[in-house]
């Protein structure tokens, strides 16, 4: 009897062990959450990537040495994944993925230092191989999406091609994705005033203060959509450029000797688009409908965040700035813009979190009430610069939110330090009144926010000036006119104020 019992006994204890040994693994299997979608964009350098559900929502999940990442059933390395990829991920709370499965067309990759890269007939130079791009090519770059003008020669590049134009003895193969990771960069429009030596003076065309930038030797050079020199440059030229924010050395330099003659703009409708031939069309709010061309270097924002064409949709109302003669696009903003949204931004301090509730309560930075904010599903959420959770947002903590003024809902949640060592996101906060003073030699606006409370910003060449919604110069701000501005806290340079008349 006693054996009977003691075999008994080994029995229990060795399925108790079995049952305690697969918990664990039956526990994280259970806490796993699954994300389907398109692979949007990639930053290699932050180890990130960022997932577009059906729903045109975005999340973005961190990877480390950890994930497991596969592409068509086979392990690969994380550069082996393609932008518009259909991705099925694991990952937990905190959103790091544990594992990425990935599927997608065959592609072979091109990885190196940018040589050189032609906005005009949309070609890029990875070390000796020459790429095409068009209006499908897909360009991320520090995880943004963005235009063939803003890459630099600093950067490192990861491109997909088809397989089969990758081996051929064509000179050129056709790109389906570029990302990128380079510096981060300051984008300046306006008026060549001055060239002296290797420095060139640009008045912005905004109205502030001139702007001079270096030319050096990896400055990429563009006149008339062809190579060109710091020689090809002149003054009274208008140019685009982009440039180190702590050494003014130019990173590229694109202008049209014509200037602006051949610029056009149109406001309508979406009526048509095409992504294979890279085409759309729009119906004006007077006039016939216009079809204009799409390629790589064009600017395109949807809803106030970066895009590609395939995020225009038919019925969406757009604007676009376009070339009268050849018809191509060369900025194009379409759907619900910032004044067609029921949102504001809030910076301040984190004064309470409640994990169960969802919501974060906000003490103001220029004073008044806490806000009480809800977490929802759709809250983008960064803590330290890294994505995250609410259990990761701490009390007294700086913090930048974008929020839905009539359910509170935020759509964005920035927490903590970023990368610069700032607190605060982005260090941006918002101001809204009405203009009180005005000082021409420093670009200084003083806006008056009422209950005794005034904020002074600084107006630099960066900062987008509109006043009754038209884009306008320092010159055009009045006193009197109610405006709204974002600024830096930490430098109160203004990145955008928006002005109207009474």
């Amino acid at each position: 009897m006693s054996r009977h019992i003691f075999l008994a006994l080994v029995s229990v204890f060795f399925f108790v062990a079995m049952v305690l040994a697969l918990t664990p693994a039956a526990r994280a299997e259970t806490d796993a959450r699954t994300l389907t979608g398109e692979l949007y964009t990639l930053d290699l350098k932050a180890k990130t990537l960022t997932v577009k559900k059906a729903d045109n929502s975005t999340v973005t999940l961190k990877f480390n040495k950890l994930t497991v990442i596969q592409r068509n059933g086979k392990d690969v390395k994380v550069k082996a994944l393609a932008l518009q990829d259909n991705i099925t991920a694991k990952y937990k709370a905190n959103l790091t993925a544990t594992k990425i499965s990935a599927t997608g067309p065959k592609r072979g990759k091109v990885v190196g230092a940018l040589t050189d890269a032609l906005k005009g007939n949309g070609t890029v130079v990875i070390g000796t191989k020459t790429l095409k791009t068009n209006a499908q090519t897909r360009i991320s770059r520090n995880g943004v999406l963005v235009s063939l003008s803003q890459l630099t020669r600093q950067d490192k590049i990861v491109a997909h091609v088809k397989t089969t134009a990758l081996k051929s003895s064509s000179a050129e193969s056709e790109a389906s994705d570029l990302i990128a990771d380079g510096p981060e960069d300051q984008e300046l429009h306006g008026l060549i005033s001055a060239i002296s030596g290797n420095a060139v003076t640009i008045t912005p065309s905004n109205g502030t203060a001139d702007v001079t930038v270096n030319v050096t030797a990896t400055t990429m050079i563009e006149v008339d959509s062809e190579h060109a020199t710091l020689a090809d440059l002149a003054v009274g030229m208008q140019v685009e450029a982009a440039y180190d924010p702590s050494t003014f050395d130019a990173y590229s330099i694109e202008t049209d000797s014509d200037g602006e003659a051949d610029d056009a703009f149109v406001n309508g409708t979406v009526a048509a688009v095409d992504t294979v031939a890279g085409t759309l069309t729009i119906t004006p709010t007077a006039g016939s409908d216009l079809t204009l061309n799409v390629n790589a270097s064009t600017e395109i924002e949807v809803n106030d965040v970066h895009g590609t064409l395939e995020d225009v949709q038919v019925g969406m109302p757009v604007s676009a700035e376009y070339d009268a003669t050849t018809m191509l696009a060369k900025e194009i903003k379409a759907g619900a813009g910032d004044d067609n949204h029921e949102d504001t931004k809030i910076e301040g301090t984190v004064a309470a979190v409640d994990t169960s509730a969802g919501t974060v309560t906000i003490t103001p930075a220029g004073g008044g009430s806490d806000v009480t904010l809800n977490v929802t599903t759709q809250t983008e959420i960064e803590v330290n610069d890294a994505p995250g959770t609410i259990a990761d947002i701490q009390v007294a903590m700086p913090i930048r939110a974008e929020y839905d003024t009539a359910s509170f809902d935020a759509f964005e949640i920035k927490a903590g330090t970023d990368d610069s060592g700032s607190g605060g996101g982005d260090d941006h906060a918002q101001v809204e009144g009405t203009i009180s003073a005005l000082d021409a030699v420093n670009f200084t606006v003083t806006i008056d926010a009422g209950a005794g409370t005034f904020v002074t910003v600084i107006l630099t060449a960066q900062t987008e000036i509109k006043v009754d919604d038209e884009d306008a110069t320092f010159a055009d701000l009045v006193v009197g006119q109610s405006a709204k501005a974002e600024y830096n806290i930490l430098t109160f340079e203004a990145h955008e104020i928006k002005a109207e008349n009474p």
